[in-house]
């Protein structure tokens, strides 16, 4: 079983959040992410880190194990419309949506089409197929699977100290030269077990593992910084001692004044 805060597809969908977000989305995911899901679209979306659950913004309707009635529905449609109380938005999650009789579900086609411009739905549901169609249709829909071995990568922490970061750049430096020479011997490079070398494009997975470490803790601003530089390295126009000056150039002064000010 893999963890919602390393999964590659959460990962992805975060990215996303950050940037822009459709005024209806739909996540097929398993229940137990369910409310973590809800809570972290929720910082992004309302801006806010503390009590998130307790924002006057931040509008849940039904429960985990059952789909809100229509009752609840139409409450949902009237409160949205105002006004935010303290964000730029109203943030909307209804949980169970695959579950929603179809009156009630009826009741939310026309807010789903056309929320208000300061309003934004989230259905949460752990089966598309009981999901009403029309609802389906005038949704963003992202799938969070934790069955798949190739959705999960590791969150590795980002070296902290000036040691840690000669010792990193060492273990570039050897890839780097293993890598020429064995290109000019014409060998395959096989894949080590472990380590730096596990994969050619190790200096994209390296950075994607840090920023699974920093969306993991909420950090958001490094998170971006860090997404920067792996569209960079994707990129490969740097030659990999290049980008790894880079990288340790524009993370690690800041990075480590952050994290000495955090444990003073």
């Amino acid at each position: 079983m893999s963890d919602l805060a390393v999964n590659v597809a959460w990962l992805e969908l975060l990215r996303e959040a950050a940037i822009e977000n459709p005024h209806t989305r739909a996540i097929i995911a398993p229940q137990k992410w369910h409310m973590q899901i809800a809570e972290s679209l929720a910082k992004i979306m309302l801006k806010s880190e503390r009590n998130i659950l307790e924002n006057p913004d931040l509008l849940i309707i039904g429960s985990l194990e059952k789909a809100p009635n229509v009752e609840a529905c139409r409450d949902l449609i009237r409160d949205i419309a105002l006004k935010p109380v303290n964000a730029d938005c109203r943030f909307a999650v209804i949980l169970s949506a695959d579950k929603l009789l179809t009156h009630a579900a009826n009741s939310l086609l026309k807010l789903a089409e056309e929320p208000p411009s300061h309003a934004y739905l989230l259905f949460l549901m752990e089966d598309a197929r009981f999901f009403l169609p029309t609802l389906k249709s005038r949704s963003r829909c992202n799938i969070l699977s934790d069955d798949d071995s190739d959705s999960e990568i590791s969150a590795k922490h980002i070296p902290k100290s000036d040691s840690d970061w000669v010792e990193w750049l060492e273990q570039v430096r050897k890839f780097a030269a293993k890598s020429e020479s064995d290109s000019s011997s014409g060998k395959s490079r096989k894949k080590a077990k472990s380590g730096l070398e596990a994969n050619p494009d190790f200096l994209v997975n390296e950075l994607k593992s840090w920023l699974a470490f920093a969306l993991s803790g909420g950090n958001f601003e490094l998170a971006a910084k860090l997404e920067n530089l792996r569209v960079i390295a994707s990129e490969k126009n740097l030659s990999l001692s290049m980008m790894s000056d880079l990288l340790i150039l524009i993370l690690k002064d800041a990075f480590v004044e952050k994290f000495d000010i955090a444990n003073e």
